[in-house]
């Protein structure tokens, strides 16, 4: 059992679902876990669950989305504390679904909504990293997990703008590993499936106060869905990432039953690889090159 003693471990969207589960998983092995939230009641719900199992833990109240909580909530948790080791950016929002159960196509999507989505699920990241991470290179070692979603390795109908958000937190890992590989940094990037959680609910109210008042109401969406026990528990998903950050492995898949369906996007890319559009062109070596990814080799 890996053994996470004198690390700190900051989780975003840590109140509750994954990002609660990690820092019980990380914490029940030794590190100091620094829960983030926008929610308040949630948080302070959360660090008394924790202590309650004798986990040494702090929180912050954290929007993702804005550079200057960052700033503030890593300048004041590393004082506080230490420099931050591992760095969860878990934080999400789903782009929800209609009362009646049916999904919001792209094509009826406000903008309000799709904007809020991508700032959530692919800004926050970005900024989670430009504040975290340059501290880690100039020591030398740390861990970043990006959670993403089998979402950002197919996209099911119904799912446009979350599964966009998912792919692109799926790109920015991948480039990301490939930076920071030789800097003595890891990087993994977490794809799970039906994880027992409170998205729905936690996504409701951020709509709610990022983009008025009632408006889950006025768009018919679901705004409470109680967690589906037939999905898997997020403490089994906790321990997974705890797991691959041990061992600095790369995808954290922990749903396998969806590899014939993943297999099936990369057979139709396949598929479609054919001639040059321009016969005998060949982009030049350097371009190639340029374009490999040594990360896809571990």
């Amino acid at each position: 059992m890996a053994d996470f003693n004198e690390q700190h471990v900051f989780i975003t969207g840590g109140a509750s679902g994954i990002g609660f589960a990690m820092g019980q998983a990380f914490g029940r092995r030794g590190a100091f876990v620094t829960i983030a939230d926008i929610n308040v009641d949630r948080l302070d719900e959360a660090v008394g669950k924790l202590s309650g199992e004798g986990i040494a833990c702090g929180a912050k109240v954290l929007d993702v989305t804005k550079a200057g909580d960052w700033a503030a909530a890593v300048s004041a948790v590393e004082s506080e504390s230490r420099p931050i080791d591992i760095l969860c950016n878990n934080a999400g929002i789903s782009q929800g679904s209609r009362k009646d159960g049916n999904a919001i196509m792209l094509a009826d999507m406000s903008e309000d909504l799709f904007r809020l989505v991508l700032d959530i699920n692919v800004v926050g990241l970005f900024l989670g990293i430009r504040a975290v991470v340059p501290g880690m290179i100039e020591r030398g070692r740390g861990h970043v997990v990006n959670t993403a979603s089998l979402a950002g390795l197919i996209a099911p109908r119904g799912f446009s703008a979350y599964s966009a958000s998912k792919f692109a937190a799926v790109g920015l890992s991948e480039s990301l590993r490939a930076e920071l590989s030789e800097k003595g940094i890891g990087v993994s990037v977490l794809c799970p499936g039906g994880v027992q959680s409170s998205l729905v609910n936690s996504s409701s109210e951020r709509r709610e106060d990022t983009i008025g008042q009632g408006s889950d109401q006025a768009a018919g969406f679901l705004s409470e869905r109680p967690a589906n026990p037939d999905t898997m528990l997020a403490i089994s998903v906790g321990e997974r990432v705890v797991e691959a950050v041990a061992a600095n492995d790369f995808y954290i898949l922990t749903h396998p039953e969806y590899a014939p369906l993943i297999e099936e996007r990369f057979a139709a890319i396949h598929k479609a690889i054919g001639t040059s559009a321009q016969p005998g062109y060949r982009d030049p070596q350097r371009l190639l090159d340029a374009s490999r990814n040594l990360a896809y080799l571990d």
